[in-house]
């Protein structure tokens, strides 16, 4: 009867172990694709060496830069008619050790990951990088398929300036001389990213040490020049 209270003993100390060791280990904690209402915070902001730049895709073209006030690294998806289709902030989540990108049309946070020269984002597939995040910084032939189109001088279509823009980035202004019924090509040249949000430079290859200071306002509006002439898109 005594050898039989030990077994019992030593039975009930063996079950108090396997229950400990199964409740001690704690829940795994997944990584979501996505999750709503990240709040942001600056110490938590990604690398913009690694997010930085303009960057295409399916879903279509994507710059990611530094917020003035470098607190927030900031994306803007645009797609093929220039139009911001999703825009917000890029941080790290403590909690799942992961990027996301905070869309701040929709509350939601998508995740997301840099492997190489891929930028993957769950809910808008994958981007290729066309120009870095520094200024004059230019990966492939670049892709500025966002700015493509005719710019009309203060948008007016009878403008005696206008700025044809191409994917690629290349660019001609064209003017109406006096006397002419249609306008010349006085200058064209290619795009570079500068630095500033929406920022440009206008680089010329018609002459010598001459680039433009280009800002983009929206997907229809562009400041042009050292007296910001407006540049409108027409619909």
């Amino acid at each position: 009867m005594k050898n039989s209270k030990v077994l019992y003993l030593l039975l009930a100390f063996v079950m108090c172990l396997s229950l400990a060791a199964c409740g001690g280990g704690g829940e795994e904690i997944t990584t979501p694709a996505w999750f709503e209402g990240m709040v942001s915070d600056s110490q938590n902001k990604v690398d913009i060496n690694a997010y930085g730049g303009t960057w295409t895709g399916d879903s279509g073209s994507m710059v990611v830069e530094l917020s003035e006030s470098g607190d927030e690294v900031r994306f803007a998806l645009y797609d093929a008619a220039g139009e911001i289709t999703a825009s917000g902030f890029i941080q790290t989540e403590p909690q799942y050790s992961a990027d996301y990108f905070y869309n701040e049309h929709d509350g939601i946070a998508h995740r997301c990951s840099v492997p190489g020269d891929i930028l993957e984002v769950d809910g808008f597939g994958e981007f290729t990088k066309v120009s870095g995040d520094n200024q004059g910084d230019d990966v492939g032939d670049g892709d500025y398929s966002a700015l493509a189109g005719e710019w009309y001088q203060d948008g007016e279509q009878d403008a005696l300036s206008i700025i044809e823009i191409k994917a690629d980035g290349s660019w001609s202004l064209l003017e109406l001389m006096d006397g002419d019924t249609e306008r010349t090509a006085v200058d064209w040249g290619k795009l570079q990213t500068a630095e500033g949000e929406g920022a440009y430079s206008a680089v010329s290859d018609n002459f010598e040490d001459v680039a433009y200071d280009m800002t983009v306002i929206d997907g229809t509006t562009f400041y042009w020049g050292g007296e910001n002439d407006n540049y409108q898109k027409l619909s």
